[in-house]
């Protein structure tokens, strides 16, 4: 395969096969997880030198969208690449006539801060009738200054949290996703599908 998406750790790469098979999408990429967004970043002039036709990027924004941006944005500048302003909320995706297309995702939804636990956690059923007693108790547990967890964190502790209390206790995100009790069919994951479907499965692909 001459295309490859990077993501940061194992979760991602579940996450994202799960998806792609619950969505059919065709397998013609690889995924390639980085350990940490620092490796996944210092690691882009490398892919772009290589003989590959197409690089996606999946990074986690974390809590802050904006340098997230303008660090993937600085490396492809330097590269020639034609990199918009702003980023937009389905995704980029650039061309370029001597290196490989490249798209960027980050998450959860190219415009806020957070991370791929705030991705999972928009596929909660709507109707679901557990996650008010997860936030409550969260809720409860900061309130009185239990929380060990960091505020950036949270959405980790609350889709965790969730996933506890499903009919097999604990199951990891990817699997979570496989077993349906995750909605992929979500408005944000129909633009990431798009997203995947257009930078790696394209009929129009130059």
């Amino acid at each position: 395969m001459n295309q490859v998406l990077l993501v940061e750790g194992n979760d991602d790469k579940h996450v994202l096969w799960a998806i792609c098979k619950k969505n059919s999408i065709k397998e013609s990429f690889s995924i390639e997880e980085t350990k940490g967004v620092e490796n996944l970043i210092s690691s882009i002039p490398t892919y772009i030198k290589s003989d590959l036709g197409t690089i996606g990027i999946l990074v986690d924004a974390d809590f802050d969208i904006k340098s997230r941006w303008e660090s993937l944005r600085t490396i492809l500048l330097e590269r020639d690449y034609a990199v918009p302003h702003e980023l937009n909320t389905n995704g980029v995706i650039i061309h370029h006539e001597e290196f490989p297309t490249i798209g960027i995702w980050i998450m959860p939804n190219n415009t806020e801060s957070g991370m791929i636990e705030d991705f999972v956690g928009i596929l909660i059923p709507n109707d679901d009738k557990i996650l008010p007693f997860a936030d409550a108790t969260l809720d409860k547990l900061e309130k009185i200054g239990l929380n060990n967890y960091k505020p950036i964190h949270k959405s980790k502790a609350r889709i965790h949290t969730w996933l506890a209390w499903q009919e097999d206790p604990g199951t990891p995100m990817g699997l979570a996703i496989t077993k349906s009790y995750l909605d992929t069919n979500q408005e944000l994951c129909n633009l990431f599908v798009n997203w995947l479907n257009n930078l790696f499965n394209s009929e129009n692909k130059d």
